[in-house]
């Protein structure tokens, strides 16, 4: 049997390094937007992780007619209610650089709340296939925001996230320890889990 084709809907290439590594426990035929030739923009309706996952993944199926997956995915901080969780990405416009988000998010919570640096990683991952309903699974990591950055692995929030079952940020983290406990990491377990990513799933 042929590896089942699926489409990753993302365009941030960490995210596509991360999920390449994760699914590589199922003989999957994985396709950047880039192989499949998808040019349309993926829209991120809000206001939640969920909605935002699932516009991307169907977005991608609708134009494509082949199974696509997509997640979405922020860092919470508790003494900011949450925040800036699914706006992680854009809360400082779309020209801002992964390091402007990241001193940034540093520069808020020693302004705000030095004291309380609790925060989590969640991630919502979403399939779509042209038959059958579409799946969500999420995830999330413990740990709190650490000053100053840390670490050259990984990407986004990683050098400032130290994370509660690794005792290092996840920018110092190897791979493969992140991958056993980050956000991403389970849920794309948990889809895994669930059966979706194996023929004749995606029939």
């Amino acid at each position: 049997m042929s590896a089942a084709i699926l489409v990753l809907a993302t365009r941030n290439p960490g995210k596509i390094r991360e999920l390449k590594s994760l699914l590589s426990a199922w003989t999957l035929d994985l396709r950047s937007l880039d192989d499949i030739g998808f040019a349309g923009v993926l829209e991120e309706p809000g206001p939640g992780y969920t909605d935002n996952a699932l516009a991307k993944a169907m977005a991608v199926c609708t134009a494509t007619d082949l199974p696509s997956l997509a997640d979405d995915s922020g860092i919470e901080v508790d003494a900011l209610r949450g925040w800036p969780g699914p706006h992680s990405a854009r809360w400082m416009g779309d020209e801002a650089t992964d390091e402007d988000r990241l001193l940034g998010l540093i520069a808020e919570v020693e302004r705000r709340t030095p004291d309380d640096r609790r925060a989590r990683y969640v991630c919502v991952a979403a399939l779509a296939r042209p038959e059958g309903e579409p799946v969500t699974a999420h995830g999330e990591c413990l740990g709190s925001i650490t000053s100053p950055p840390r670490g050259t692995n990984g990407f986004g929030y990683d050098p400032c996230f130290l994370s509660l079952d690794l005792g290092v940020t996840f920018a110092e983290a190897p791979d493969e320890e992140k991958a056993r406990v980050s956000h991403r990491a389970r849920a794309i377990a948990r889809l895994g889990a669930a059966g979706v990513f194996e023929p004749p799933a995606f029939d």
